[in-house]
């Protein structure tokens, strides 16, 4: 048998797996189903309730986005909103924030929630004992280093810094390492990790480890008024959310055909046909899709040889043909979803044929092989890498396809072992965390892709500013920066697809490509 025909028997076994699963459900889940249920096909088991845990995975990050709750949050456009603190100030220093709380939230257990929560579930994450993976978020070597949580009043607290950082909000908002607000009753009498007690509009009911999660709705749940954006706004339970794991994708594609999920992540390669059964929901993504370049290999350190080859691609072509119309041309780092996103950021790169040929004149290329590492594993990287080297080849540059297991890839990314090579970064919420990643002096740091000390200093002039006029002015001289020397090349940000069944009312997608099922009903 090919193996597109077992890939198709193992999701027949596994949707006819399901089906026994659920019809093997006692008589009182049956009876709890009578209250709407919405099913999402997860592609994983959660391995731990602790919010970024050290453990945690991508569905841990998805359950617990519907069961705690932080200070703050992240809109749609990745700004931060609030959502348990009412309102906050920044002292003049720009060293301490002081937040006012919500009045009248409580635990899933019914006790309110007060500012000694946030101090105790602070000093538990970031303690000796806890697993909490974020630490270094908060002890100076990653992000800001707290020196001190005080809580003033029942309705106040105060986060003091050792040096102002622009950055401290949207971490404590992050999906992946959120600074959530438990109850001390999260923990057992020895101070053990029991379950997560949170605020958040869903309680966990009941987990079968690999085989489901079940969230039910919390009735002490007090939503804000704003609209709802991303994790922020008002948030309400409309049904139950049972958290199905089918690890198999062609397996959950077959699970939602016959009505047995409501929903399932996809990418290009999982969708399903169009039918009035279900719907495909298009999510604009924060992923960058790029080429990179080694800037210090013969053929690449002259800047001319990069600007030919960029200048050999079609970019907005590209985009669409790889992505079916579904993503646009972003030259920029910084994703077009982003409130930071300004028309500045559109300035890319044309193709222009004539200026290639004057350019390999004038970086003397003679036809030399360049080598473009890609891999199979990702489809959309090696139809990119494909398409590249097709392009280049008309242009009179020559590009060798070196096709790679994922794992060597990535290994050789961060040692900066490449020429050129069809790559992509992971969603960063905010456009600093990415220029971080990208600028560096690639001595110290191989997988650095773009040596600039003008560059550095810009990113590094805007560690404290938490001006969202002066971040923006700072972005767009990185981006023009970029452009003129051409260190890395970006395609588009990668769209994410959900599809939900025609069920489901008030679904929406949003950059992060996290699965919200809060004001979501059920027919």
């Amino acid at each position: 048998m090919n193996s597109h025909g077992s890939r198709v028997k193992n999701a027949l076994l596994l949707t006819a797996a399901l089906a026994g699963a659920m019809a093997g459900m006692p008589a009182a889940v049956w009876a709890q189903a009578a209250v709407p249920e919405i099913r999402y096909a997860e592609g994983s088991g959660t391995p731990t309730t602790l919010p970024g845990g050290r453990s945690r995975n991508t569905s841990t990050d998805n359950v617990l986005a519907h069961v705690v709750e932080s200070l703050v949050a992240l809109r749609a456009d990745m700004s931060v909103a609030p959502m348990l603190a009412d309102s906050w100030t920044l002292s003049d220093d720009k060293r301490a924030y002081t937040f006012k709380l919500r009045q009248g939230v409580t635990f899933h257990d019914g006790s309110p929630m007060t500012s000694a929560d946030v101090k105790w579930t602070y000093d538990y994450l970031n303690g000796a004992q806890s697993e909490y993976s974020c630490k270094n978020l908060y002890d100076g070597s990653k992000g800001a280093k707290v020196v001190a949580v005080e809580t003033p009043d029942p309705a106040t607290v105060v986060f003091r810094l050792e040096q102002p950082y622009a950055l401290f909000l949207d971490q404590m908002a992050s999906v992946q390492c959120p600074m959530p607000v438990l109850s001390a009753k999260s923990v057992d009498a020895e101070g053990k990790w029991a379950k997560p007690i949170g605020t958040g509009p869903y309680v966990l009911a009941e987990w079968k480890k690999e085989q489901y999660l079940l969230l039910t709705p919390y009735a002490g749940y007090k939503p804000r008024e704003e609209a709802p954006s991303g994790m922020a706004g008002k948030k309400t339970a409309q049904a139950n959310v049972r958290f199905v794991v089918i690890p198999d994708a062609a397996a959950q594609k077959a699970a939602l055909m016959a009505g047995q999920v409501d929903a399932y992540n996809a990418d290009e390669d999982n969708l399903p046909v169009k039918d009035p059964r279900w719907n495909i929901v298009t999510e604009q993504g924060l992923d960058t899709v790029n080429l990179l370049m080694q800037t210090r290999a013969p053929l690449l350190s002259d800047v001319n040889m990069r600007r030919a080859i960029a200048l050999a691609l079609d970019f907005p072509g590209i985009a669409r043909a790889l992505n079916n119309g579904q993503a646009a041309y972003n030259p920029s780092l910084v994703p077009a979803a982003s409130a930071y996103y300004s028309e500045a950021d559109r300035a890319g790169y044309e193709k222009n044929l004539k200026e290639v040929k004057r350019l390999l004149d004038a970086a003397g290329y003679r036809g030399e092989p360049l080598k473009l590492q890609a891999n199979k594993r990702y489809p959309y990287l090696y139809r990119v890498a494909v398409v590249t080297q097709q392009l280049l080849g008309k242009a009179g540059i020559k590009a060798e396809l070196d096709m790679l297991e994922w794992g060597t890839q990535v290994t050789n990314f961060r040692e900066g072992k490449f020429q050129l090579m069809a790559f992509a970064y992971s969603a960063r919420t905010e456009p600093a965390l990415m220029f971080r990643d990208v600028i560096g002096d690639k001595s110290k740091t191989p997988m650095a892709q773009w040596e600039s000390p003008e560059a550095a200093a810009i990113l590094e002039g805007i560690e404290a500013e938490s001006d969202p006029a002066v971040r923006k002015q700072a972005f767009d001289k990185l981006h023009a920066l970029m452009l003129r020397d051409t260190p890395l090349l970006m395609y588009y940000n990668k769209p994410g697809y959900v599809v939900v069944s025609s069920k489901l009312q008030g679904f929406t997608g949003w950059p992060l490509r996290k699965p919200r099922f809060f004001n979501v009903t059920k027919n």
